[in-house]
């Protein structure tokens, strides 16, 4: 496939943003409520398919939802300018190997992933924690 003009790029990172829409007949961006951020013990493919963590307390976190960061797009990219955190573990989450971005708290749809540089394992009683501006999504 060719690639995306720099201004198509723009958009969708603010689209991506907040999980809104783009009339690509006119450019215009209405924000969403935000999208989800979940976390995999293996990593995702193209398809989506992965293994989610489950159980212990785990639940995506929804951007910019009350306790959590928002996306902040800039130019073909959005990233977290403060921290995202998931539940206390209550239970073993195994060894986190990537995350993704989903269309909704449960079930849903895998929209971009990308693995961690480092695998983390959370163990009962652990909180995973995304530092601000550790949580990049770059369309170029």
């Amino acid at each position: 496939m060719s690639q995306a003009t720099d201004y198509l790029e723009n958009k969708l990172a603010d689209a991506l943003s907040t999980l809104g829409t783009l009339d690509l007949s006119d450019g215009t961006v209405t924000d969403g409520t935000g999208g989800y951020i979940g976390l995999f013990t293996t990593a995702p493919d193209d398809t989506g398919a992965a293994t989610e963590v489950n159980g212990g307390s785990y639940a995506r976190i929804q951007i910019g939802s009350a306790g959590q960061s928002a996306l902040t797009a800039n130019g073909d990219s959005c990233q977290n300018a403060g921290e995202f955190r998931f539940p206390d573990s209550t239970g073993n989450w195994g060894t986190i190997l990537a995350i993704g971005l989903f269309d909704a708290a449960v079930g849903g749809n895998a929209l971009i992933y990308g693995t961690l540089t480092s695998s983390v394992v959370i163990g009962t009683g652990e909180i995973f924690k995304i530092p601000a501006n550790g949580f990049t999504i770059t369309l170029s």
